[in-house]
């Protein structure tokens, strides 16, 4: 995970030898304010609470997505003075709508216009559409 272009925390996911589904996720560092990013901002991101979601719309959209690692810290990433706008994509359930209303308010300033855009359909988050 990224702050300010350095690298601040990582976070593991250990997953399930028989399933492969994941079992738990744990963060080294200091993650409060950071994302997992895929390159340096644009003029607009996308933030996502998950890295698959992150990377499943920015595949479908073109725009970059950021993710938090969760939905605790939706409203805590850092945007960059750059960025002019911001697309809050966070997953379509209670808590993601929590998150994307402390999100809106806490991120606002001058100058950022702050969109919300909701997973299609029934998905609850971006990453479903690739795996249908």
């Amino acid at each position: 995970m990224r702050r300010s272009g350095e690298i601040v925390a990582i976070q593991r996911i250990f997953l399930d030898p028989t399933t492969a589904h994941y079992t738990e996720k744990l963060v080294l560092g200091q993650a409060i304010g950071a994302a997992w990013t895929n390159g340096p901002p644009g003029k607009t991101i996308g933030i996502c609470e998950g890295f698959e979601s992150a990377a499943a719309y920015t595949s479908l959209t073109g725009i970059q997505a950021w993710a938090t690692m969760g939905a605790k810290r939706f409203h805590q990433v850092k945007i960059p003075a750059s960025v002019e706008r911001v697309i809050l994509l966070a997953d379509n359930d209670r808590e993601g709508r929590r998150a994307e209303t402390k999100a809106r308010d806490a991120l606002a300033r001058p100058g950022l216009a702050i969109d919300t855009e909701w997973p299609p359909g029934r998905m609850n988050d971006w990453a479903q559409i690739l795996k249908r």
